[in-house]
């Protein structure tokens, strides 16, 4: 029984590997494909793309079709995990790296939980709300670095694309009562399409004069970072026996995004960036690790 646990959780951590690898190429091929589309073109690029093949596995696994009393709930995850996740993000890679993005994308974890206490009263406990706070002053030294700010800049952005994000992984504790992983997102990411359609013609135009490489950019954001990426996620967290076996894994994001963006662009990270990042880094993975930590405190006061 033992052996078969191990196994399961070799396998979580290899589709998590590779999910990570998608995910982080995600920021890189994004800073390169919004020269040629436009935030909203883009969107609806990748995920027309990803559409086609979320719906050729769900037809292959036969996942049918959600309730109708449920569509208004999977057109609002599609709203916040996709749409205005998708657009947000895109108008962000326009000025910051993927390095930046992918650190200020890293939060989305605390966000969630930060949610989860708003809305189920889940309690976090004194480390949690410490390393919060690390977090915080990471995204701070990140966002003033260079003596200004501006609620346009795509730090902001950013950090506005991880909020809906979070939004729709709180939303995801709803579908998932009735429906499987997979069928949620094969739900979401068609409702998150099908509000993407209104900058259609937007899209039809930039294809026209877009090069071939920057519609290969698009194409491929579609299906691994998007179609496969979340598909290889969910299957990666059914297999682990413990979430942090899976969920520690978008630690190495940044790292990996900086690696990516180096080879392909030779861009090289700001001081702002390595610093800020480095210290929400270290928040994150306090954050993490926070009930371990708390137990160790607690053994620790009583000896």
């Amino acid at each position: 029984m033992e052996s078969n646990s191990n196994r399961k959780d070799g396998l979580a951590i290899l589709l998590a590997f590779i999910t990570v690898v998608f995910w982080s190429s995600g920021f890189v091929f994004t800073r390169l494909a919004v020269r040629y589309f436009s935030p909203f073109s883009l969107g609806l690029l990748r995920y027309g793309t990803a559409t086609v093949v979320v719906v050729a596995i769900g037809l292959c696994k036969r996942i049918g079709l959600p309730k109708a009393k449920d569509i208004p709930l999977f057109l609002l995850m599609g709203a916040l995990g996709f749409t205005f996740y998708m657009i947000l993000f895109n108008q962000a890679m326009l000025t910051i790296s993927a390095a930046t993005g992918s650190i200020l994308g890293a939060t989305v974890p605390v966000m969630t939980a930060l949610f989860s206490a708003w809305f189920f009263k889940e309690r976090i406990s004194v480390v949690g709300w410490f390393s919060i706070a690390v977090n915080f002053v990471g995204i701070l030294i990140l966002t003033l670095w260079h003596g200004t700010f501006s609620l346009e800049s795509g730090l902001v952005l950013m950090i506005a694309a991880a909020v809906s994000f979070a939004a729709y992984n709180l939303m995801q504790r709803f579908a998932t009562k009735n429906y499987t992983p997979l069928q949620a997102t094969v739900y979401s990411i068609v409702s998150g399409t099908l509000l993407l359609m209104v900058f259609l013609p937007q899209l039809l135009e930039e294809l026209s004069t877009a090069p071939l490489e920057g519609i290969l950019d698009g194409i491929y954001m579609g299906i691994f970072p998007s179609a496969i990426g979340f598909i290889l996620w969910a299957k990666a967290l059914s297999y682990a026996s413990h979430m942090n076996t899976v969920t520690n894994f978008m630690f190495v994001t940044p790292l990996l995004s900086t690696i990516l963006e180096y080879i392909m662009t030779k861009e090289v990270p700001d001081t702002g960036t390595i610093l800020g990042g480095t210290i929400i880094l270290v928040g994150l993975i306090l954050f993490s690790y926070r009930s371990r930590i708390g137990t160790l405190l607690a053994h620790r006061k009583n000896t």
